[in-house]
This record gives structure tokens, C-alpha cells and sequence, in this order.
């Protein structure tokens, strides 16, 4: 891996924008979650077959295919878990072992919908991120507006964590808008950004063409960072 939360692609103006001062807490729209160059760990997994025939044995009906694949993978995952909350860029207060715990039960919770190959399974694995990074990010800004029906002890909620959290939720949003437009894009943020892939680790999840996930990646940046900023 040579990325983890964010990867950077040569285009030095949304760079700039991207990764531009964020405002001062209760003043203006959240700044964007910054996408800058990062090193990453190695790669998720050295035996790719090893992952195909635990997916084909899974959808055959063997009954213990799946937990195998999860074990085979769980190690793999947490490290990159791991490696992407080191970087800073999310909420302080997720850590590795809830990161990681939650992409295990929503991915059992998959049932029947069992990957068709490894490309697939790094792709779901790819939005499970998203899903679980985001939807802490909204608990997290629902408690500092203190809409939470439960009690919340906001003193204990820094005010950073609350920024950081706004931001997160405004990207999702700005996600889920680009969908519509082209969801390609999506899929190339959530396997860059989310789930820390490379360039060519996104070109065999999404199974993309590399220089299309190159310019998948620029225009994806460049395109969020118009939503974002639109009133």
C-alpha cells in the first residue's frame, strides 16, 4: 500500500484546495477531510488465489468458506484499519478494534450476497469503510448539536472531533450526490480514500483500467471540491 486514508494523484491545484487551512470552529461550511501523500503498510494480501477459491467455496455452500475468507483476511484488514487511523484524518476517538469490528459484522451481515471474486470482496470491503467511518461521523455531529435522545457527556467531546466529524458527514453527502453523476468516481473515492488502496489496488477492486482510475481520481477530487463548496 502506498496510501491510507487519502493517496495523492498529480494535480496540484485541487491538492492546494483540498488540503487548504481548515476555518475556524462555528465559522463557515467544514473544511474538506484533507487528502494529502502518505506512506502506507504493505500489501493486503500476498495469496490472491487463496482469497477466489474461499469466495467460490462460499457461494458453493460450503459452510465454513466464509469464516475462513474472514479469518484469512482479519489480519489484513486490521492493519490497514490501523494504518488509516494513524494518518489523523478521522475522528480521534474511533480506534482500530471499533474501525475493524465494525466492518466484520456489517460484512457477515452481507448473508447471501457473498462476493464474486477478490476484486469484489476488497471493493465491499472498500464502502463498508465509508459506511462505518461516515455513519461514526454523523453519531459524533449529532452529539455536539446535542440532537442525541440518549445522554452524551459533550463535555467529554473535544471541539476538533465535532469539526472533524462535520467534515466527514459533509463528504458523504457530497459522495452521495457525485453518485448520481458518476459512480465510478465513487467507487475510485471509496477504495483511494476509505480504504487506502493504491492505484492499482483500486484498478483490480473496481475493476477499472489503471490510467481510467487516475483520471477517475483527479476529477473525483476536483468535482468534490465543487460540491462542497456550492451553497
Amino acid at each position: 500500500m502506498s496510501s491510507g486514508l487519502v493517496a495523492a494523484v498529480p494535480c496540484a491545484a485541487v491538492e492546494r484546495d483540498l488540503a487548504a487551512p481548515r476555518p475556524a470552529a462555528g465559522r463557515g461550511r467544514p473544511a474538506r477531510p484533507k487528502m494529502a501523500p502518505v506512506a502506507g503498510p504493505a500489501p493486503l494480501v500476498d495469496v490472491p488465489e487463496d482469497i477466489t477459491r474461499l469466495l467460490d467455496q462460499a457461494r458453493d455452500g460450503e459452510r465454513d468458506a466464509w469464516a475462513r475468507l474472514l479469518r484469512r483476511t482479519y489480519a489484513d484488514i486490521k492493519r490497514l484499519a490501523r494504518h488509516q487511523l494513524a494518518q489523523g484524518a478521522t475522528m480521534p476517538t474511533l480506534n482500530t478494534t471499533g474501525l475493524v469490528n465494525e466492518w466484520y459484522l456489517r460484512i457477515v451481515d452481507a448473508g447471501d450476497a457473498v462476493p464474486e471474486n477478490r476484486q469484489h470482496f476488497f471493493a465491499l470491503t472498500a464502502r463498508i469503510m465509508r459506511q462505518v467511518i461516515c455513519a461514526y461521523a454523523r453519531e459524533r455531529a449529532t452529539a455536539k448539536r446535542g440532537g442525541d435522545q440518549r445522554r452524551v457527556e459533550l463535555d467529554q467531546i473535544d471541539q476538533e472531533i465535532g469539526e472533524e466529524a462535520n467534515r466527514f458527514v459533509a463528504l458523504d453527502q457530497a459522495l452521495t450526490r457525485l453518485a448520481v453523476e458518476n459512480g465510478n468516481m465513487v467507487r475510485v473515492v471509496e477504495c483511494r480514500f476509505f480504504a487506502g488502496m493504491t492505484e492499482t489496488e483500486t484498478a483490480e477492486a473496481a475493476a477499472i483500467p489503471l490510467r481510467t482510475v487516475q483520471w477517475l481520481w483527479a476529477q473525483a477530487r476536483e468535482r468534490l471540491a465543487h460540491i462542497l463548496e456550492a451553497p
